[in-house]
């Protein structure tokens, strides 16, 4: 699943992304483009609870369509 996250703008903000996400799935994969504030992840969680965590980051995920 692909998240555009238009306040990301740092490593700080994609290691804190990577960590929430973490928390929640330690087995995800989680790929950041920080210059196209991309998030993608690879995970069994559905896309609810990913968007979750990294609104826990306090960041506001948008979710990209396939």
């Amino acid at each position: 699943m692909e998240f555009r996250v238009p306040g990301m703008s740092c490593g700080g903000c994609a290691s804190a992304i990577t960590k929430a996400v973490a928390k929640l799935d330690p087995a995800a994969k989680v790929q950041i483009d920080i210059a196209a504030k991309t998030v993608k992840v690879v995970s069994s969680l559905n896309q609810d609870d990913i968007a979750s965590a990294i609104a826990q980051a306090r960041f506001h995920p948008i979710v990209n369509a396939p």
